[in-house]
Formats: C-alpha cells, sequence, structure tokens
C-alpha cells in the first residue's frame, strides 16, 4: 500500500530516454475528411492581450453571437455587423458569411438625408457607406453593437437576443431572434432602420447523390464510415423561392418561402427550413415600407428609394418570385419615424424560421435509421406553423429575455475579471450550434467536424457542465441514451449517433456500435455519480446501477494478468500511445472513485470493498510503472518495458481533476500532483506562445510531436492542466492558461467557433468545459444526499469578493468580505419540488492534500431563495488556501520537483 509522504527533493533527476514509435494511428471515423480543414498553429499564436472583452471595439467578424435556439439552427450576429456562419439548415457545416443579411440606418435633418450600412467596412455597397467603428458586446445568446459618435444627428444601438432559459426547454428552443435599435436623436429628424434578409432557404444544405449502401451500421464496414460523412457530400440544389407580405398580431413584414415542405434524398438532422419571415413592429407614428425581393448582385437600383426617402418604393403585397438556381436573392423592411432633439425610440424586428415535423416514410426520405429516435423538433410539440409560433413568441417576448438575463446576471455582477465573465458566459454556445433536440426530447450533441458523429461520450466528460447545471433533463436523455445502448459486454459506445443519419433512442438502437474507448464507459459512471449527488435523485441511480456494474466488470476485464490496469484505446486517439497510459489509468483511478460513491449510496459494502482494494492496487501500478520522478511518463508497454520517460503529456492528471472536483478527495499524492505540473509549466507550456501547448511534447527534441492539424487539445489543457494546478494552489497560472487560450481564438475572431484541435474555426463540442470553474474558484461542491456543501475559495479580494455558483437544483451567490471577515452564501433561485438542505461543511483549501479536509457540523440549512447561510465564524478555515506562487511567467527559474517513487513503495 501506498505511503503518503511530503519529502520532496528539489534537484534535477536524469531521464532516461526512450525511442518514441511515431507513427499516427490510423482513424476510422471520417476525422481524417475533418483535418483537413484544420489550419496549422505555427504563426497564429501571440499578439494582443488588451481587449475590452464587454465592448470589443472594431473586433474581426469571423464568428459572432449564436442566436436561435437549441436543435433548431442558429444565425451568427458578428461584431462587424454582418452575419456570419448561418446555420439554419445545417449547423454542422453553417454557411460562412452573408453578403446581404445587415442593417441600414437612414435620416434627414435640415434638408439634408445621409444613410449607413451598419456593418464595418470601406465600401460601398447597394450605394450605402458602411461605417468606421463598432463596439461589441457579445454575451451569448445577447449582442449589442454600437457606433460611437459617428452618426452625428441619430445614434443607434442595435440589441439582438434569443431564448435560453434554464430548465425551461420549449423556450430554449423557438427558432426565433429578436433585434430591438434603440435610437437617439440629437437633433430633429426623420429617421428609417431597415433590416435586410438573404434568402437561405435550401441552401447550405448538404445531401448525397444516392443512398445506396447508407442503411446498417456506421461501424459495419464496406466503408460505410466514409460514405455517410455529410462534409464530402454536395450541396442541395438552390430552391424556387417566393416572397409575399405577411401581418401576424402586432408585427409585419416580408414571408421569404418555397412552394412546399424540402424533400431530402435522405432523411438527416440539418433543418429543412422552407419558410423565413422578417417583421417589425406595428407603433404608433412609424410607417413600415418592403423590398420583397431584390437581387443580391445587381441591388443597388432598389435601395435608391430608401436613401433618398428612408423607405422603399411602394408594394402591394403580392407573391413575388425570390431566388431560383444560383440566382441569390434578398428581402427587406424598413420603418421609418419622426423623432424630436433628446428622445429616444426603440425599434423591434424579428426574425424567424420554420419547418414541418419531417415524418419520415418513403416519399420524403428514402434512406433513415428506422431503429431510433424521430427527426422531428421539439418545437413541433407546440407549434403548426409559422403564425402560432410568431404569435406565441411576441407574446412571451419580455419574459423570455428576463429569464435568458437571470443566469448570466449571477455571473456578471461578480466580482471575477472581465475576460473571465466573457469567457464563461460565452463558452455555452455550442448548445445552439452543436445540440441535436427533436420532438421526442431526445439528445446528441454534434463533436464537431467528425463527419457528422455525434454523442461523443469522451469528449462528454469535459464539455457536459453548462448542460448539467442548466437543462439537466437535457443532459439526462443524451446519458440514458448512452446507458440504453450499452454493450453486451458492458462497455459504453462512443457515439449515439450521426448529424446525417439518425440518433438512438432508449428502447431502440444506435447506428453507432461497436466502437468503445475506455474512459467512454468510465466517463458515464463519473458523470452518473456526479449528477445523483449534485440532485438526490436516487430513482435516477438505482434505474441504472446494474450497467454501472457491467462497466465497471467491463473495464476490470480489461486488465492484463498481472496488471491491475485497463488496456484499450481512449479519447486521445489520433497519436499512438503505449498500451499503459497515464491518462487512461488516472481516468480508471476516478472511475473507481466514482464507483465507491455509487457503492455507497446503495449500501453495497461488498462492491464498496471491492473497489477500494481495486484502487489501491491500481494506483500502486501506476506510480511504480510510471512515475519518472518528475511527471507521469507518457506510458509503457504492459510489462513495464520501453517507458517513455522523454515524452511529456497534459493529460496525465485527468482523474486526479475529475476525482477532486467531484468531491471524492485526491486520486495521487499532492507532491507528486505538484511535481507534475511543474514538469508541465516548465517544459511544454513555457516553451509555447499563449502557453498554447502540443498536449505530446518530445523533451529530448524540444518540440511538441503531435499529428500537423491535431496539436493542443486547448480544452483538455483547460480541464487536465489548468483545473488540476488551481487545485494545487497554481492560481495565478491556472487563470493564465485558461485567458490564453481564449485569447489565441479570440484574436481571430474564433470566440464563438472554437477547434479542438488547432486556433482554427470550427464548432466544437467541448467549449462549456469552463463551466467547472465557477465550482473551482469557490472551492465548492455539493452531495445533496449526505447534506455535505464545499466550500472553500481559490481567489480572495482584498476587500470584497462575490463568486456565483450553479448547481442543477439552484443558484447560489458567495460573499467574502476581507476587511470584516465576514463570509455567507446566499441562494439566489432554486429548481425543482425537492427539499434541500445542509448541515455540514466540507473545507478543502487548494494546495492542500484532501485528507486534511475539515468537516464542520452546522444548523440545518434550508436551501430557498432568498435564504442566507452566515458562515463567518469558519473564516480562519474557509482561508486557509495554500496559494503557490505563480511559476509560468519564470517557469526557466523555478527548479523541477523531484519526488523519489520509492517512496510511496
Amino acid at each position: 500500500m501506498i505511503q503518503l509522504s511530503s519529502r520532496i527533493l528539489l534537484v534535477l533527476l536524469a531521464i532516461v530516454f526512450s525511442p518514441l514509435c511515431m507513427i499516427a494511428q490510423i482513424d476510422n471515423y471520417g476525422a481524417d475528411q475533418a483535418n483537413k480543414r484544420f489550419m496549422p498553429s505555427q504563426g497564429m499564436l501571440g499578439g494582443r492581450t488588451d481587449f475590452n472583452y464587454l465592448a470589443l471595439e472594431n473586433h474581426p467578424g469571423n464568428s459572432g453571437v449564436p442566436l436561435g435556439g437549441i436543435g433548431v439552427g442558429n444565425v451568427e450576429f458578428a461584431p462587424d455587423g454582418r452575419f456570419a456562419r448561418i446555420g439554419m439548415n445545417n449547423i454542422h457545416i453553417p454557411i460562412p458569411r452573408s453578403k446581404a443579411s445587415f442593417f441600414s440606418l437612414w435620416y434627414k435633418s435640415g434638408g439634408e438625408a445621409k444613410s449607413y450600412q451598419l456593418v464595418r467596412e470601406n465600401k460601398k455597397q447597394y450605394g450605402l457607406e458602411g461605417v468606421n467603428k463598432i463596439f461589441y458586446k457579445g454575451i451569448f445568446p445577447r449582442a449589442e453593437l454600437n457606433f460611437g459618435e459617428e452618426m452625428i444627428v441619430v445614434s443607434p444601438r442595435i440589441h439582438a437576443y434569443s431564448g435560453l432559459v434554464p430548465h425551461d426547454i420549449k423556450n430554449s428552443s423557438l427558432p426565433v431572434v429578436f433585434f430591438e435599435i434603440e435610437l437617439q436623436a440629437k437633433q430633429d429628424a426623420e429617421v428609417a432602420i431597415a433590416f435586410s434578409w438573404e434568402d437561405f432557404i435550401g441552401r447550405g444544405l448538404k445531401e448525397p447523390k444516392s443512398i445506396e449502401g447508407m442503411d446498417g451500421q456506421i461501424f459495419g464496414g464496406n466503408g460505410r464510415e466514409k460514405l455517410v460523412n455529410g462534409e464530402n457530400w454536395p450541396v442541395r440544389e438552390p430552391e424556387q423561392t417566393f416572397a409575399e407580405s405577411v401581418q401576424y398580431g402586432n408585427f409585419c413584414g416580408i414571408r421569404q418561402f418555397a412552394s412546399g415542405p424540402l424533400k431530402p434524398i435522405k432523411a438527416t438532422f440539418q433543418n429543412y427550413v422552407n419558410e423565413v419571415v422578417v417583421l417589425a413592429e406595428i407603433q404608433e407614428g412609424n410607417e413600415i415600407s418592403y423590398l420583397p425581393a431584390y437581387s443580391i448582385q445587381q441591388g443597388e437600383v432598389n435601395w435608391n428609394n430608401f436613401k433618398s426617402t428612408g423607405l422603399f418604393n411602394k408594394y402591394s403585397g403580392e407573391v413575388k418570385k425570390l431566388s431560383y438556381s444560383e440566382n441569390a436573392c434578398a428581402s427587406a423592411i424598413s420603418v421609418k419615424t419622426k423623432m424630436a432633439a433628446g428622445e429616444k425610440k426603440t425599434i423591434r424586428f424579428m426574425l424567424a424560421w420554420f419547418y414541418p415535423e419531417l415524418k419520415v416514410n418513403k416519399s420524403n426520405a428514402g434512406s433513415c435509421w428506422p431503429n431510433g429516435s424521430d427527426y422531428g423538433r421539439y418545437f413541433h410539440n407546440f407549434f403548426d406553423n409559422i403564425e402560432q409560433l410568431i404569435q406565441y413568441t411576441s407574446d412571451n417576448r419580455a419574459l423570455i429575455l428576463n429569464e435568458t438575463l437571470a443566469w448570466q446576471e449571477p455571473v456578471l455582477n461578480s466580482t471575477l475579471p472581465d475576460w473571465y465573465k466573457f469567457k464563461l458566459i460565452n463558452s455555452a454556445y455550442v448548445i445552439y450550434t452543436n445540440m441535436v433536440l427533436n420532438k421526442k426530447g431526445d439528445v446528441m450533441v454534434n463533436e464537431g467536424g467528425m463527419g457528422g458523429l455525434a454523442g461523443t461520450m469522451d469528449q462528454r466528460i469535459s464539455s457536459h457542465p453548462f448542460y448539467q447545471k442548466f437543462f439537466t433533463q437535457l443532459d439526462r436523455s443524451e446519458m440514458e441514451i448512452f446507458a440504453d445502448a450499452q454493450a453486451g459486454d458492458g462497455s459504453i459506445q462512443h457515439f449515439i449517433g450521426h448529424y446525417y443519419v439518425g440518433m438512438g433512442t432508449v428502447g431502440g438502437r444506435i447506428p453507432t456500435e461497436n466502437n468503445w474507448m475506455l474512459d467512454n464507459t468510465g466517463g458515464w459512471i463519473i458523470q452518473l455519480a456526479k449528477d445523483y449527488e449534485q440532485t438526490g435523485d436516487i430513482q435516477y441511480l438505482k434505474k441504472y446501477i446494474g450497467r454501472v456494474k457491467d462497466g465497471m466488470a467491463f473495464l476490470k476485464r480489461k486488465m492484463p494478468e498481472g496488471l491491475n490496469i485497463p488496456i484499450g484505446p481512449t479519447t486521445y486517439d489520433d497519436y499512438k500511445h503505449p498500451p499503459v497510459y497515464s491518462y487512461g489509468i488516472s481516468m480508471y483511478l476516478a472511475t473507481l472513485k466514482a464507483a465507491e460513491a455509487l457503492a455507497k449510496a446503495v449500501n453495497d459494502t461488498t462492491w464498496l470493498h471491492e473497489c477500494k482494494t481495486q484502487f489501491e492496487l491500481s494506483k500502486n501500478d501506476m506510480i511504480r510503472m510510471l512515475w519518472n520522478g518528475r511527471f507521469f511518463s507518457y506510458g509503457c508497454e504492459i510489462d513495464g518495458s520501453n517507458r517513455l520517460d522523454s515524452i511529456l503529456f497534459t493529460g496525465q492528471l485527468a482523474g486526479q481533476f475529475v476525482s477532486r472536483y467531484c468531491g471524492w478527495g485526491d486520486i495521487l499524492p499532492i507532491e507528486v500532483i505538484q511535481a507534475s505540473i511543474i514538469a508541465q509549466f516548465k517544459t511544454s507550456l513555457y516553451n509555447t506562445p499563449d502557453y498554447y501547448a502540443n498536449k505530446v511534447w518530445n523533451i529530448n527534441a524540444g518540440r511538441g510531436i503531435d499529428n500537423q492539424g491535431s496539436q493542443c487539445w486547448p480544452f483538455y489543457l483547460e480541464s487536465y492542466t489548468a483545473y488540476t494546478a488551481m487545485q494545487t494552489g497554481y492560481v495565478e497560472d491556472a487563470l493564465d492558461i485558461m485567458r490564453h487560450i481564449q485569447l489565441v481564438h479570440l484574436r481571430k475572431g474564433w470566440t464563438w467557433c472554437q477547434n479542438l484541435w488547432n486556433p482554427a474555426e470550427l464548432n466544437y463540442m467541448t467549449a462549456p468545459v469552463t463551466w467547472f470553474s465557477t465550482d473551482l474558484i469557490a472551492g465548492a461542491g455539493i452531495n445533496i444526499p449526505r447534506k455535505e456543501l464545499r466550500l472553500a475559495p481559490a481567489i480572495i479580494r482584498k476587500d470584497k469578493t462575490v463568486l456565483p455558483l450553479f448547481y442543477p437544483t439552484f443558484w447560489a451567490e458567495l460573499t467574502l468580505d476581507s476587511k470584516k471577515k465576514n463570509a455567507s452564501l446566499k441562494i439566489l433561485k432554486t429548481f425543482g419540488s425537492k427539499n434541500i438542505s445542509f448541515n455540514k461543511i466540507i473545507i478543502e483549501p487548494v494546495g492542500k492534500p484532501t485528507a486534511e479536509r475539515k468537516e464542520i457540523s452546522i444548523d440545518e440549512f434550508s436551501v430557498q431563495q432568498g435564504n442566507v447561510l452566515d458562515i463567518s465564524r469558519w473564516w480562519k478555515e474557509l482561508m486557509s488556501a495554500e496559494i503557490r506562487e505563480a511559476v509560468l511567467p519564470q517557469a526557466d527559474k523555478v527548479p523541477f520537483i523531484v519526488v523519489d517513487n520509492n517512496l510511496y513503495k
């Protein structure tokens, strides 16, 4: 058994280098096609850091805040005033940019008329000059654009938003966006705002030329995984579309539409949008005019009247032809009003899209996944047509906006830095850009690229916290499909569906069988245990406890004789690793901790003993075989030979982060963890601009050796290096890594389309990893069945500290007054009908081993909105974190920490 020791030898260790096999692992699911789009990192790192995060000035427009809803498609409103990455039809491969979707301002004062396209662009479009400056506040799913002092007669400000209401799926899955243009007149003037929208109906959809060979399991051989890779399919032929004027309640405008439902050759989860409306709110004193159709390439003549009068030419409302073949067109609507100097007005627009439910049969989709879930959308449960959708959304607009603001306000009102607020809130964007939500309520999340593979369990380990905290029902849906699809050998599958094929459902089958990794099974068990402890839902746990045991038995069978380490593939699958692998074994240790927690929950003492015994055996083997004194080797052979001590890997402490985050304690001695963190800091991170480090680093060569096009894996660098570092006391370094990971994407305008493999554009699923950090910064966690509240803040200001906390059943605010030594926890909001209370505070200070935790009994505290728990009397204990001096700014001067592994035998 390993005996803990605090002996740390601050000397250099001579490392015996071993040869490295540099042959890339053969890819078996179409990622080779996706990777061709990734941009190399050389020459793209480093640069500006002085951003005003909540008012980005003249920022690149490659991506913007996605607007729309969960599972219904989205459009991104970019910082340059354009619309980018339009995913109304296809969220997997959105249309990069729109030429004819924009807002325009016209005003006339003192007999002089002036018109602007509210887009930052030097050249004119349709005779409208662009603007020179835009300040952009992008806080998903809201965006705000203002234009400084450029307009001398009237100042416009655009507010755009859609609904994302925690635990309210209906109001979060509506294909509707609101735009409110706030006008402030500096002089008496006539003013008009026009909203132009390009016709995207039927555009950007991917469709195969033939469905031959597409039925059956994706990994069933015969090259089917490449056949169904939608990235390789051609774009569907454009539709003939039309435009007409419409009025729905208090909104009127232009309806773009196809002659009927779009019939796919193959059923997919693309959105077969067949009608779009661009509407303006009817207000007394305003005049609304229409431009039903104009050519994008030759549209200037259609805008002449607007430039002169603020109105479009008179239109009688009849149906007009819009787009056909390659002739792309757009529609526009203008609202004109009169304003007195100093007056403020708000003009409201609405953008909405609709498509009928795709009910699969041979007449409308020749190929489908017949054993799985439906291809509808959640809004099809409530609305049969676009008029019903518009009426409901306009009636509930204020409620939806207020409830969307509610989850952001605790973050924005905190004392955390602006870069962190910006990063945290915006990391949630993939719930729009990647999540597939159907009519039944089944969920899968597109991995990003990968030909369309979705419901990715290995990525889910890091990507799930936002969904689990704010949309627990959706998080569980995907988890339950994984559980139902568990293979006969007990393994949890890698995927549960495919964007261009179909997804599984409870009681059905998934089209992605026969594809597992060790951490798929471990990750599912870990997430199930965490959900139970954070919700207290014992019925949910009992439903799947048998499958947990089957999964643990599967992992144990993967251990070769004489070795207590499972052997097999893991999420790090794009660069060959040896059989005994630091990431795999550390995640297995965390999985054993999760199983221990579940064994306690169901009072299975025999199973609990087995888990504890196996944990000690496996931990001993990890240190014995892989600890080289400074860090855990990349790996070795089953017999211990060919240990790759020359290869440093950023995923080696993954299980440590997961276990401690969940409240299950350290899986390794604190001095070993600290030494490993220092080695990573001094080696790969310090030697990489922006710390955007390769995950596999050859110390002998002094460089990263990952496959070209797949190098950093920043979201895992954030969780498994930065977050573990924070737990170990390197708080400043952890925050610096987080900040620079964001900067790499931010500088290029990729905040809302981050890539896993490299700094490049792609909607990759793991960006919400940042939502672990609210708990880490507060040293917080909960175990509802045990009535335990964990608190041990890692960040304390000299004056007042306010930190937000979010869990599936309640939100809270932790306030720390350093001058008065007061500490309190206020319950901001609760969800569900379950009565929750705490009678224990657990303090696990960062930088110290969890074995030194303190348990404090308190009077029963009921978790109800408005209740405040005063914890000031334990100020000294709460403030006992061991914060270590930052290493990264001076890593070349900080010595390695060397820990003799013989001390643990």
